[in-house]
């Protein structure tokens, strides 16, 4: 990506919503939309009823339409609280709503996530099929083919939050780090390595030198990174982030213990 120090100069007012949302109170079981109560059934006719089709309605509700951006956050972080409590609820993986969601996808999150086996977004904010747009690359950088990916979410499929997701103790991270210092890998040697850690450099190198944990900080500082990338270098998301439409925001997931928390905004 070019302009990283451009992209960089946004980070503030992309964490800055970031804080505020993450902030708010999570919800400890289900969400506005899947705890809605249902209409009761109207006695049936004296005659025949016909069948009912193949996509009856669901036990969890529908897929999630024209979402804001503030309901969608709280859905996301709901769901996390719910995982962080091992009240996961495994939302929208019933075979009837595996036939609904066959028929068309609206994702209310997109979620950049680093391709690490331990980081799964729909496991961590328990969600199910359809609920997110999930991208996932090593150290969760943006390219233009990530952002391609990103912006499809939005503009053809309705999402109204992207996160983008760091994780403690990120391997990537953590290789770019070394190489920067002089000790990178002989292993990584005429591999495509290198192209991550050119993305993940300007991160690791904007670390304040009295940082307690160089790694923890430069992976906060990195997904604010992509945050920002994500804001600056797309056009059609940056109206829908300046209309109140979207939402971009930087988060870091604890190995831990599970929760997602806004990223730091310093080391």
């Amino acid at each position: 990506m070019r302009g990283h120090r451009f992209h960089l100069s946004r980070r503030g007012l992309i964490l800055g919503a970031a804080a505020g949302l993450l902030g708010a109170p999570a919800l400890a079981e289900g969400d506005a939309h899947d705890d809605a109560p249902r209409p009761a059934p109207r006695p049936k006719a004296p005659r025949k009823i016909a069948p009912a089709p193949a996509a009856a309605p669901i036990s969890h509700g529908d897929p999630a339409v024209g979402l804001a951006p503030e309901d969608a956050m709280a859905r996301l972080m709901g769901g996390n609280a719910r995982y962080v409590a091992d009240k996961a609820t495994h939302l929208h993986l019933d075979p009837e709503y595996r036939r609904i969601v066959a028929g068309g996808q609206r994702p209310f999150a997109t979620i950049l996530a680093c391709a690490d086996s331990r980081v799964a977004p729909e496991l961590i904010f328990d969600q199910g099929l359809g609920d997110l747009f999930v991208v996932r690359v090593a150290g969760n950088v943006v390219d233009d083919a990530i952002l391609a990916s990103i912006e499809y979410s939005v503009i053809h499929l309705g999402s109204t939050l992207v996160m983008a997701l760091g994780h403690e103790r990120c391997g990537a991270v953590k290789a770019t780090i070394d190489a920067l210092a002089g000790h990178g890998s002989e292993e990584d040697r005429d591999t495509k390595i290198g192209a991550l850690a050119a993305l993940i450099a300007p991160a690791v190198q904007a670390v304040p030198t009295n940082a307690p944990d160089r790694l923890d900080a430069a992976v906060s500082l990195n997904a604010a990174q992509a945050a920002a990338e994500i804001f600056a270098g797309s056009k059609p998301l940056r109206s829908r982030v300046l209309a109140g439409k979207l939402k971009i925001v930087a988060a870091r997931y604890d190995l831990d213990d599970g929760r997602v928390s806004p990223a730091k905004r310093e080391g």
